[in-house]
């Protein structure tokens, strides 16, 4: 295990950023399996399997829901939906097909930033890197903490309500003793002696949306992480450039500022292609996490039974903090590339050569344009978008209190 302060024991390797938590190893749903290639020494996920068996679960949940609403909606059966676990599934979902359909790209783009992570110590103390893993480590034990907890709480509390409360075998199996609750054929879900499977398959169909849910937050926090200690580095490297050696030592000064040109531009694509990435996500789950937001509100003011107030406080939490981060990270990136530009302005550029004094304006107003989250030029991802989500999810929710 590597250590973090002023001197490291060893260097930090990229893997020590993507490892899973314990939870998905037990569920066998580590989406990405990262291996290093001997023959080029990528980093390559050698194995598709998480993938078919969250593919096998979530075809089956949805599957048996979708004939739930049809079958209320064209003979007025009872369904047995239940709207908030359906809206909260569909979050983590949508997340985990986005990983699905850009796993390649995914591959490509952290094999390229293995290529820029520094290798040795003293090139990663220079970046602050040391800083970046130790902020990693606290959130990464604090996400084992409450997914260890928090998990377990959120499937037993109905386990154990079914234990204690019902009434016989005869009974049948009431929602608030379900796990995630909607329509099955048979009415397995409602039949005593299909309680364990059924609150077994529940588990597992958890176990999917929560794996899914970690995957999509490590990789892009770990991403932007990087890539904020690369601009931060770039930002310094700029401001401890002095353009009185443009006039002193032109060769050598220019060939420095070649080298920075192009570690900007390479930066500026590198998050070009984060953001390709994760666009579609942003666009539909951030939506639809307002809806899920606006549900979970919405069981909580009605509820009054403390064990179903427990259960949806968890998942509650997680839509509210997880939002605010995403947003919160999306403003860090912005600043972050804005910093180039303010190194730039506040350099004494009037002190360099005449060549440099006009190569400085054509970089300057380069650096204006700044990086940004956003998907289609809909949407910008930062603090003023979580405002708009959360607004959202208010105006969602007292439509349906007054409805």
């Amino acid at each position: 295990m590597k250590t973090t302060g002023k001197e490291l024991a060893e260097p930090i390797r990229m893997e020590d950023f993507l490892r899973p938590q314990y939870m998905q190893k037990l569920a066998q749903m580590v989406h990405f399996q990262w291996r290093r290639n001997p023959e080029n020494n990528r980093l390559e996920n050698p194995s598709m399997r998480p993938f078919v068996l969250s593919a096998i679960l979530n075809v089956a949940f949805f599957g048996c829901n979708v004939c739930g609403i049809l079958g209320q909606m064209l003979f007025g059966s009872a369904g047995n939906l239940n709207p908030p676990i359906i809206s909260i599934t569909s979050y983590f979902s949508i997340r985990g097909l986005m990983l699905y359909l850009k796993r390649r790209e995914i591959v490509d783009f952290v094999n390229d930033m293995d290529r820029e992570f520094p290798r040795d110590v003293a090139a990663q103390l220079e970046m602050k890197l040391d800083q970046t893993y130790g902020y990693f480590l606290q959130r990464y034990r604090f996400l084992q903490i409450y997914t260890h907890v928090g998990g377990p709480i959120f499937c037993l509390l109905p386990y154990g309500l079914f234990l204690l409360t019902h009434e016989g075998p005869d009974v049948p199996v009431a929602t608030n003793e379900q796990l995630l609750g909607g329509w099955m054929p048979f009415g397995i879900r409602q039949q005593t002696r299909f309680y364990f499977p059924v609150w077994f398959f529940d588990v597992m169909c958890t176990a999917c949306g929560v794996s899914f849910f970690l995957t999509f937050d490590n990789l892009f926090n770990v991403m932007q992480s990087i890539l904020i200690s690369h601009l931060n580095y770039l930002s310094q490297l700029i401001t401890d450039l002095d353009p009185g050696q443009s006039a002193t030592n032109e060769a050598e000064f220019f060939t420095h500022l070649k080298t920075l040109v192009r570690r900007q531009q390479l930066l500026n694509e590198l998050c070009r292609r984060y953001n390709d990435i994760f666009k579609v996500a942003f666009l539909v789950s951030n939506f639809v996490g307002a809806g899920s937001l606006c549900f979970m509100l919405f069981m909580l003011s009605e509820a009054s039974d403390i064990v179903v107030i427990g259960q949806y406080i968890l998942p509650t939490m997680v839509l509210v903090l997880f939002t605010f981060e995403i947003c919160l990270r999306g403003t860090q990136l912005e600043e972050a590339s804005a910093g180039l530009n303010l190194s730039l302005t506040n350099q004494e550029w009037y002190l360099g050569s005449q060549r440099y004094r006009k190569f400085f304006l054509l970089w300057l107003q380069y650096s204006q344009q700044t990086q940004k989250l956003g998907a289609f030029g809909l949407i910008e991802v930062n603090m003023v978008h979580f405002t708009d989500i959360m607004q959202l999810a208010y105006r969602l929710f007292t439509f349906l209190k007054s409805h």
